[in-house]
C-alpha cells in the first residue's frame, strides 16, 4: 500500500537523516535532509523525468487537501493490490523487519498500476520547463518567512524537491518549512511562476 506522501515523506527524511547521522564514517558527503517533495511524492525512483506520461494519469495538485491526496493514491493502492502487492497493515509476525516482496512482482504490478500512478503537480513536476523556477520562488519565500536551513535539490522520482534542517537537521527549519511550505506554494502559484 502506498499511503498519503505527503503524511509519510517528511518523517521517513527526518528518519534518514538520522540514520546517517548515527552512522557516520562515511567519506562521502551527506545530502541535506529531510527532503520535502512539497506535496507529495511516489516512489523517488529516479530524478529523471518520464515525458510518456498517461494522458488519462491522475495528477497531483497544490491545492488538493489530504482527503483528496488519499482518495488519489487509493486508487493506485488497490491497483496494486490486485495485481500482487499486499495492501493494508501487516499482521502476524514480531515486526522486526519489513516484508520482502520479490523484485518481479513489485515491478509487474507498478507496471500494470503506472496509469493510476499520480503525477506530481505540474509546478513540481520535473518534466516541466519552469519548475526549477518555482521551486527557486518556493525556497525564496521560505526563507523570508524566516526558514533558515531551506535548499533546491535536484529532481528526485521525477519531481523538484527542496530539503530543510541542513546538515544538522535544525528543528525549528524543519518545523517552520512544513508550516509555510503550503502557503509559499500557492503565493508562488498565483504569481504565474513554474506554469
Amino acid at each position: 500500500m502506498i499511503p498519503n506522501p505527503r503524511v509519510i515523506a517528511v518523517g521517513l527524511l527526518v528518519a534518514s537523516g538520522l540514520v546517517l547521522t548515527a552512522c557516520g564514517g562515511s567519506d562521502q558527503p551527506q545530502a541535506q535532509v529531510p527532503m520535502l517533495p512539497a506535496t507529495g511524492s511516489s516512489a523517488a525512483t529516479s530524478g529523471a523525468a518520464t515525458t510518456s506520461a498517461d494522458p488519462g494519469q491522475p495528477r497531483e495538485r497544490l491545492d488538493m487537501t489530504n482527503d483528496e491526496l488519499n482518495a488519489l493514491y487509493d486508487q493506485f493502492n488497490q491497483c496494486l493490490s490486485a495485481n500482487g502487492l499486499p495492501k493494508g497493515k501487516p499482521t502476524g509476525g514480531s515486526g522486526a523487519s519489513p516484508t520482502v516482496i520479490p523484485p518481479d512482482i513489485e515491478s509487474r504490478a507498478r507496471a500494470a498500476c503506472k496509469s493510476k500512478d499520480p503525477l506530481p503537480p505540474w509546478e513540481l513536476d520535473a518534466s516541466n520547463p519552469h519548475g526549477a523556477d518555482f521551486v527557486h520562488a518556493v525556497v525564496q519565500c521560505l526563507r523570508a518567512k524566516g526558514v533558515r536551513y531551506v535548499d533546491e535539490e535536484p529532481p528526485q522520482g521525477g519531481r523538484y524537491v527542496f530539503s530543510f534542517g541542513g546538515a544538522n537537521n535544525d528543528s525549528d527549519s524543519i518545523s517552520k518549512g512544513l508550516q509555510y511550505t503550503p502557503d509559499c506554494e500557492k503565493q508562488v502559484a498565483g504569481q504565474g511562476i513554474g506554469h
